[in-house]
């Protein structure tokens, strides 16, 4: 039976395609987007509903006599004209203006005008819904066939191995919880809150950028807790959280609402299939609105036991302590109810939650136990890394000899920094370990590990192919942690346009070091240091070799710096100026100021009251101002290159010997 589109139908009508669609989905008819087919009777059955009800009632009569006169040869006609006057054009979801720019011929401002013009407010570079690529499309008598993109994950290059296990031979586990929701909303201090009250009291806890993993004892197994980054960039993090957890617990801010991250961590949650309970925050202000919020939160079918539906909301307050212990025993029945099993007499698996580089202590990698018992002195691999397990330490940093299923754990012992979000799986000696590892290298070798899209590769083959005509923007990346590194090139790689190509020659965790700036000088690349500094030799190199080294602590600053660098209008960064470096000699204590590093300047000089950034490493441990500032017995304003003198920092205890200190002057703009 001949088939009329929808997006016939809709021009018949003189309406939109859109509203078409909507009514057949109503009335039950299986159909996608406006290139969809209609029978007759589908087609009647629409226009009936879409009939106003004050119609004169003789009119359905004359309708059915015209069709009878109309039945054979015009029902043909029309469609063929619409096959003949409307193309169809293959794209992919969620493509932006820019990318159908390429498709469509039309200029990418000219389709975000068309789009405001339909009431669409969208930039160059973000993705279009479905049904605004249809509205776009029709404006221009065209039929988008949408199509999913075809992409190859790190997951489908580094097979992770599925096990089965008797069932008689499974025992409760721990549950695994990640926090997750929008940035300020509370989400670090609720699980500062809980680290200090119920882990270790009296803890130093800290906003970082880290995914970080304890253990609370409470329940029959205890609860373990993953935090994750709330920045946008973070989100590849951030869903790999979501498929290692049992529990989400989505923190939405009562004064605040529902917000694009909350959004975000509710469809993480609903892809992984993982069961939610919501923290409503910040219940202690008077401006709080819990109610609203649940309202809100049933827009995204996440609907509160007291409005009918089966997700656990518990008020509470992070900064006060009110309504945690409530959300605690939640947790502990919302775990219990799942019957989360698993076998403790095997081999140990896992999965990486964060890897990182720590003085004394080399590579570091925070992990999640999900089977078996670990034990010190176990090889595993895990991707690309492999390790001989020295020790392990637990949240409290204390060393434990073996770990069962639901705990987290950190280990020390392997050759290189795994990879967050890898399994990692115990095996039988070292040289399977390593033989392991070696194959997912190779494998890795044959794809670009920051970006898996096939489309991306193929068109990224076709620019090379031009060769004189292709313009490429290198880039060096350090950071401080695996995870941070994976989410930039991530950010970095969207930014590439159809004229620039944006290459990472290198990434790594750690400080931006001599052999880096050689690098750059071979590739004329840029360098990004992502929460890390250059050492001394690898900014005197890179200012010799005019090498462009640009530093950031917030990942907003850093991808807009590149877009800039992509249309070539980066400008000179004054913001900050370095105009001292300081070498920690020794440590000793001083009344009213704590701990002093009895330092050197080596470079500059150092002020009172300055900013300064503390490295250790290469890596920025702590940032504030300098409040003591002596020279021998004297307090003084100003010490210059090559004298000793003692300083004090803001708030801050942990300075060691053999770190570096950089004094930072006025901000200019």
């Amino acid at each position: 039976m001949a088939k009329k589109r929808i997006h016939q139908i809709a021009k018949e009508l003189d309406l939109a395609s859109a509203d078409i669609l909507h009514q057949a989905k109503v009335l039950g008819i299986e159909v996608k987007t406006a290139s969809s087919g209609l029978t007759e009777e589908e087609e009647e059955l629409v226009k009936l509903a879409l009939t106003p009800a004050n119609e004169p009632e003789a009119e359905p009569e004359e309708v059915s006599e015209q069709e009878e006169s109309s039945q054979d040869e015009p029902e043909a006609e029309p469609q063929q004209d619409v096959e003949d006057d409307v193309q169809i054009i293959e794209v992919s979801r969620n493509s932006s203006p820019e990318r159908i720019s390429s498709l469509i011929e039309v200029e990418a401002t000219q389709i975000v005008g068309d789009l405001m013009g339909l009431g669409i407010m969208k930039a160059i570079d973000t993705p279009l819904d479905d049904s605004d690529i249809e509205k776009l499309f029709e404006k221009y008598n065209l039929i988008p066939d949408l199509i999913d993109e075809v992409t190859v994950s790190r997951e489908d290059i580094i097979e992770f191995q599925d096990f089965e296990d008797d069932p008689d031979k499974l025992n409760l586990r721990a549950p695994i919880i990640t926090v997750m929701g929008h940035v300020d909303h509370g989400k670090t201090s609720l699980l500062d809150y809980i680290r200090n009250e119920k882990v270790a009291d009296g803890e130093a806890g800290g906003i970082t950028q880290h995914v970080g993993a304890y253990k609370v004892d409470t329940g029959e197994s205890g609860i373990t807790f993953i935090d994750t980054p709330g920045h946008e960039a973070f989100t590849q993090m951030r869903a790999r959280g979501a498929n290692v957890t049992d529990i989400v617990v989505l923190v939405v801010a009562a004064d605040d609402g529902v917000m694009p991250q909350t959004i975000e961590a509710i469809n993480h949650s609903k892809a992984a299939d993982v069961p939610i309970v919501v923290a409503i925050n910040k219940c202690d202000l008077p401006e709080a609105n819990p109610s609203m919020i649940k309202a809100e939160l049933t827009k995204y079918e996440v609907i509160s036991e007291d409005l009918g539906g089966d997700t656990p909301v518990v008020e509470v307050s992070a900064l006060k302590g009110d309504g945690v212990d409530d959300l605690l025993e939640t947790l502990a029945l919302v775990a219990e109810i799942e019957e989360l099993k698993a076998n403790y007499n095997t081999n140990a698996s896992g999965y990486i939650v964060e890897s990182r580089m720590e003085v004394g202590r080399g590579n570091v990698a925070t992990v999640i136990v999900t089977r078996g018992t670990l034990k010190q002195g176990d090889f595993l691999y895990a991707g690309q890394a492999f390790c001989r397990v020295k020790s392990m330490f637990d949240h409290n940093n204390k060393t434990v000899k073996s770990v069962e299923p639901g705990s987290p754990i950190d280990i020390i012992g392997w050759d290189e920094s795994p990879t967050a979000g890898d399994q990692f799986v115990s095996v039988k000696n070292q040289k399977e370990a390593k033989a392991k590892a070696e194959e997912n290298k190779t494998k890795l070798k044959e794809h670009d590990n920051s970006s898996f899209s096939v489309e991306s590769r193929v068109s990224d083959m076709m620019k090379l192919l031009q060769e004189g005509e292709l313009n490429t923007v290198n880039i060096i990346l350090k950071a401080d942690t695996n995870g941070s590194v994976e989410a930039i090139k991530d950010g970095i790689n969207k930014l590439a346009t159809d004229d620039v190509n944006i290459q990472v020659v290198h990434s790594a965790v750690g400080g931006i070091v001599l052999s880096d700036v050689d690098l750059a000088s071979a590739t004329d690349s840029l360098i990004i240091g992502f929460n890390v500094r250059p050492d001394s030799q690898a900014r005197n190199m890179a200012q010799s070799k005019g090498i462009d080294v640009r530093t950031y602590n917030i990942i907003y600053e850093l991808l807009d710096d590149i877009s800039e660098a992509v249309l070539g209008q980066m400008t000179i960064k004054t913001e900050e100026a370095i105009i001292g470096m300081v070498e920690v000699k020794t440590t000793f204590r001083a009344p009213k100021v704590g701990v002093v590093a009895g330092s050197v300047v080596s470079e500059g000089r150092v002020e009172l009251d300055a900013k300064a950034r503390l490295l250790r490493d290469g890596v920025v441990i702590y940032e504030g101002t300098i409040v003591s500032l002596r020279r021998f017995k004297d307090n003084v304003e100003v010490v210059n290159e090559g004298l000793e003198c003692g300083i004090g920092l803001s708030d801050y205890k942990d300075i060691k010997e053999g770190d570096t200190i950089e004094i930072l002057g006025e901000v200019e703009v």
